[in-house]
């Protein structure tokens, strides 16, 4: 190549040539003179009637999204003639008598004990607990609700009285 001055000009016209190639391609890509494509007709696909193969069948439980209250069914009992009577001293065809329905038992909060503060000026003991969920501290004889009230606080356990029945909460648990 030191030898032939004319393979340097040789190199550029072809660098130069490559170059130009690029350069046109590129140019004509973005200019858009691409004749459109051929549009083709396609037909649509025949539509199958599916309302007419599906229906609802009725439920056999009440709306969950409806604000009405479900009315429970009244079983009444009928006597025929020259049965015998039922048990008891109630006339044939007449209401029984109310039944006065139990409320359910309400349960115990749940009480976590995680130990007490001794304050050794006032000799009182603060119990640290945490009641349904919510951290507080209560001391001997004070009410956690209206239905629990703190009756004995020690290192191990905390006694309590819920709707008079003692209950003991150790400690941790």
């Amino acid at each position: 190549m030191k030898n032939n001055p004319n393979m340097k000009y040789l190199l550029i016209g072809l660098v130069a040539l490559i170059w130009g190639l690029i350069i046109y391609k590129v140019i004509r890509g973005l200019s858009g003179d691409d004749p459109p494509p051929v549009a083709t007709k396609m037909k649509a696909p025949p539509v199958a009637d599916t309302l007419a193969a599906y229906q609802l069948m009725p439920a056999s439980y009440p709306d969950p999204f409806s604000n009405k209250l479900i009315e429970e069914e009244v079983v009444t009992e009928t006597t025929t003639p020259g049965a015998k009577p039922p048990a008891g001293n109630m006339p044939v065809g007449a209401p029984p008598p109310p039944v006065a329905a139990m409320p359910p038992p309400i349960p115990p909060p749940a009480i976590k004990y995680s130990g007490y503060i001794y304050n050794p000026q006032s000799r009182k003991k603060i119990a640290m607990i945490t009641v349904n969920g919510r951290g507080m501290s209560v001391g001997v004889n004070e009410k956690i609700d209206d239905k629990t009230k703190v009756l004995k606080i020690s290192d191990q356990k905390i006694t309590v009285s819920f709707n008079g029945k003692k209950m003991e909460f150790a400690i941790g648990g």
